[in-house]
């Protein structure tokens, strides 16, 4: 995909993302809080939690490795600078999450001995975000996942769709389980897919880190090296 159409997609995606989020504070997060507590879906509960775990990004990564430490004995370039992109997209993602979170100090929707709302860093003497109760605002889980799938849906539209709904499942899972809100998941989609087109137009069509993965620099307003399939 050109940079350009990355962009482009980019953007349509995060403002979804937004207005969803936006809808959450609005509407639909505390419907939906009673909804699950009511026991909505509550034959889906082993998948949530199923993807729950295994959707969380040290599982992500893991397979990330594998599938780079293979391309890069193959030599397969292109292949490897995809998935250096979604490895990369995924940690920074986390790690821009939980930075987030430590400021917000927002309750998560299952906590019950708490009211629930946003306490910020510190609440009277405590520092409540370091709680983890208090840190539902944003997902990590759909920071991680959406920064993970990213870059891959940019450079492999059909395999990238795939994983696009996956991360979509693991959000949708953090609110069955009643760890997130609606906009908590929303807001972590939304940084993990700008995070995810910032790490992808550096590594791939501009071939960053091409001394490690191989290969010349793209020319300037560079194309993926890989077809857009």
């Amino acid at each position: 995909m050109k940079d350009r159409t990355g962009m482009l997609a980019t953007g349509l995606l995060s403002i979804a993302a937004l207005i969803l989020m936006v809808a959450g504070f609005m509407v639909w997060d505390q419907p939906v809080l009673e909804a699950v507590a009511a026991g909505a879906a509550q034959d889906w509960k082993a998948v949530a939690r199923f993807l729950s775990r295994y959707g969380d990004f040290p599982f992500l990564l893991a397979a990330g490795a594998v599938a780079l430490a293979v391309s890069l004995r193959l030599r397969a370039a292109s292949r490897s600078r995809i998935l250096t992109a979604m490895i990369l997209a995924g940690i920074i993602a986390g790690l821009a999450s939980n930075g987030v979170k430590l400021g917000a100090g927002r309750v998560r929707p299952r906590v019950e001995q708490v009211a629930h709302g946003w306490y910020g860093p510190k609440h009277g003497d405590q520092w409540v975000s370091l709680r983890h109760d208090f840190q539902s605002f944003p997902s990590s889980h759909a920071a991680c996942a959406f920064g993970f799938f990213w870059p891959l849906f940019l450079s492999r539209r059909r395999l990238g769709a795939a994983g696009l709904l996956l991360a979509a499942a693991i959000a949708w899972s953090r609110v069955q389980l009643n760890a997130h809100h609606v906009s908590d998941v929303a807001a972590g989609a939304l940084l993990g897919i700008v995070i995810g087109w910032l790490v992808w137009r550096w590594i791939v069509p501009q071939a960053g880190l091409s001394g490690w993965l191989g290969g010349q620099s793209a020319p300037t307003g560079g194309v993926n090296p890989a077809p857009f399939r």
